[in-house]
């Protein structure tokens, strides 16, 4: 009995002392932790999706690079927060959840241009600003230390990310001019020798004799 209560004291004792060191983060820098620990989560997640649908191999390869790379930072985001006593969240916001819901839904040409645009470049865009303003502003100096460390390779993620989608976006207007060049193509081969008087189709040999 006396081995619970002293069990059951420590375990108090831990859980209050985890309470004071997150309630001496800042509400700033507590904010910071959350955001950090969304915006990694999503990169994660719609990597993970990314690799397994993406149909242009460059998506693929970015892809993996961000599983990699933003699976290294959580974890270390994970020992930081545990450090300060701060939980973070376990599973994505209402807007994120709805972004991979999104996500699941599309194949092909639509996944790649969805992944670059939403996760490649918009979702790093929010992740630079995020982390610029810790790596400024952030009262705790182990929070602060985080976010000036990571801060670089996020601006690289989305420069890379714009590139990827700018890439997209080539390949597109590429492959639709060349589209448009079959259809002229299979135009002409389809009217064989026909030629044209006043927009309309005639057989050569037929056309009216001009007017003296």
């Amino acid at each position: 009995m006396k081995l619970k209560l002293s069990l059951l004291c420590t375990a108090t004792g831990l859980a209050l002392m985890h309470g004071a060191i997150a309630a001496s983060l800042s509400e700033d820098d507590q904010r910071f932790l959350r955001k950090a620990g969304e915006s990694g989560m999503l990169e994660i997640q719609a990597s993970q999706l990314a690799a397994q649908k993406a149909q242009h191999p460059e998506v693929k390869r970015f892809a993996e690079m961000m599983i990699q790379d933003h699976t290294a930072v959580d974890n270390e985001l994970k020992t930081l927060a545990e450090k300060k006593g701060f939980q973070l969240p376990v599973e994505l916001d209402g807007k994120h959840r709805k972004l991979m819901e999104e996500l699941r839904q599309l194949d092909g040409p639509s996944f790649d241009e969805e992944y670059a645009e939403e996760v490649a470049v918009d979702a790093h865009k929010d992740a630079v600003d995020l982390f610029e303003d810790a790596a400024d502003d952030a009262d705790d100096a182990e929070v602060k230390a985080f976010a000036a460390k990571h801060l670089p390779a996020l601006q690289n993620h989305l420069k890379m990310g714009e590139q990827l989608k700018d890439a997209l976006e080539n390949d597109k207007r590429r492959d639709s001019k060349t589209e448009r060049r079959d259809d002229v193509r299979r135009d002409t081969t389809g009217a064989g020798n026909t030629g044209s008087v006043e927009g309309k189709v005639v057989v050569p040999g037929t056309e009216p004799a001009p007017t003296r």
